[in-house]
């Protein structure tokens, strides 16, 4: 049996994102619908994280895979739901949130996120696109950090 435990889970990042979209939800509809989908995330992530801690997950196989895949996927569409939200606010305060930047480093992360899922067969390849994917989500938690500093930045007001 395999025990896996995460250096910090990710539904503990899900409640924490709840709780930032809770403040914007009344700024766009898709801030309200990623909150959903944010707390979703939340209840499956923990079991996957409970799967992994007990080493349950190991005995899954294939199915232990595709919940990942499924996880994944939902993240993507969650994160897209943010950077939607944050072009919609740009659009309606007339003023640059960075959400073009935001959704070019998005669409470049979910790229290779989904590149290295289908790639697994080719671990070499697969390791290339995870690790262009870590890189572009961490150009992504930047981007989205420049975009709340300009929300929050007095001219914006």
């Amino acid at each position: 049996m395999a025990l896996k435990i995460g250096l910090i889970p990710d539904f503990i990042g899900y409640i924490i994102m709840v709780k930032g979209l809770a403040e914007l939800e009344n700024e766009s509809p898709y801030f309200l619908k990623a909150k959903g989908f944010a707390k979703g995330m939340a209840v499956y992530t923990a079991i996957l994280y409970a799967m992994d801690l007990f080493g349950l997950s190991y005995n899954f196989g294939i199915v232990a895979y595709l919940l990942g895949i499924a996880s994944i996927i939902l993240t993507l569409y969650t994160s897209y739901m943010v950077v939607k939200g944050i072009e919609e606010m740009e659009a309606i305060r007339n003023t640059d949130l960075n959400a073009e930047s935001l959704y070019s480093v998005w669409k470049v992360h979910a790229g290779f996120t989904l590149a290295a899922c289908v790639l697994i067969i080719i671990p070499f390849l697969s390791v290339i696109c995870l690790l262009v994917s870590f890189v572009a989500a961490i150009v992504f938690l930047v981007a989205l950090n420049k975009s709340k500093k300009l929300y929050y930045s007095p001219w914006n007001q």
